[in-house]
């Protein structure tokens, strides 16, 4: 019995289904489904009832749960304690773009004063790209957008906050209503290629909102500064803690029941695991320092 088959088995007790269960922890079906038999096959007792397609616990399932989620807490809580002797060594870590806009930069430097020794190489691009070089291993790690399908049972995501979709107008442009703004004023989008531009054209078409922008760019910053002349709107997932939430010539409006989340990608085991560990770290204490960035 591993953490990752009771991970499986909480995330199939708080979706409901093996295909949720498996998006909430970034695996295939096939690989949730395995671990969940191996559980039952550790302990040596029946803990799901399978009827067809469907699947439901039993009471010894339920009577497993508090335990494997005090254990699951128990092991997140170890991974995240700082090692007593200073962490040393080289890891090439890919950042998002626009996730270097926000917190990131205190979060790797809180990293690199605690550990002196320790050297970072950023590599800063789109998500896809970023996860296919971890998978190819170029990179040791990368923080991106978590992935719209799970990754093979080799890699894990680990959540690290989400990012609201939030309408970016000028100061001098009035707010009416979502569809009544995208109608009247110019919409710069997101590149729509991208996974994050494609979960924003999800959830305008989940209102019934069809809008032709005038103008498609891969940049945060290139739209902010766009939307600064006054001219154009676009929804954005803004980082948290990025300079221009605080910039007087912009208005923000999020929408906090439509999400991204930002995670970080890596190998279930590899040889820097304990480095990566560090960033875990900072990000669960810049949480909890209330800096903004939101724990999942």
């Amino acid at each position: 019995m591993t953490v990752k088959h009771l991970r499986a088995l909480l995330a199939l007790y708080r979706r409901g289904t093996i295909a949720a269960a498996a998006a909430d922890v970034h695996l295939s079906p096939a690989a949730v489904s395995a671990q969940l038999r191996l559980l039952e096959q550790d302990l040596g007792v029946d803990l799901f009832v399978r009827t067809g397609r469907s699947i439901g616990l039993t009471a010894a399932a339920y009577q497993l749960l508090p335990k494997a989620e005090k254990l699951v807490r128990a092991y997140d809580e170890l991974k995240r304690t700082p090692l007593a002797q200073p962490v040393r060594g080289l890891i090439c870590l890919g950042v998002l773009n626009s996730a270097l806009l926000g917190w990131f930069p205190s979060v790797i430097g809180r990293v690199m004063a605690e550990h002196a020794q320790l050297q970072v190489k950023i590599h800063a691009g789109p998500s896809p790209d970023l996860v296919a070089k971890v998978v190819a291993g170029v990179l040791d790690a990368a923080i991106v957008t978590c992935p719209p399908s799970p990754l093979d049972d080799e890699f894990i995501v680990h959540p690290l906050y989400t990012e609201p979709f939030t309408l970016v107008r000028h100061t001098d442009t009035a707010f009416t209503t979502l569809a009544d703004m995208l109608a009247r004023q110019p919409y710069i989008a997101l590149d729509r290629s991208t996974w994050t531009g494609r979960q924003i054209e999800h959830f305008l078409g989940s209102r019934s909102i069809h809008v032709e922008p005038v103008m498609e760019l891969n940049a945060q910053e290139a739209i902010l500064a766009a939307i600064r002349q006054g001219l154009d709107l676009s929804l954005l997932p803004l980082a948290q803690g990025a300079a221009g939430a605080s910039d007087g010539a912009l208005c923000f409006h999020p929408f906090p029941e439509a999400t991204r989340t930002i995670g970080l990608v890596e190998r279930r085991t590899h040889v820097l695991s304990h480095l990566t560990a560090q960033i875990l770290g900072a990000y669960a204490a810049a949480a909890q320092d209330g800096q903004g960035v939101q724990g999942q």
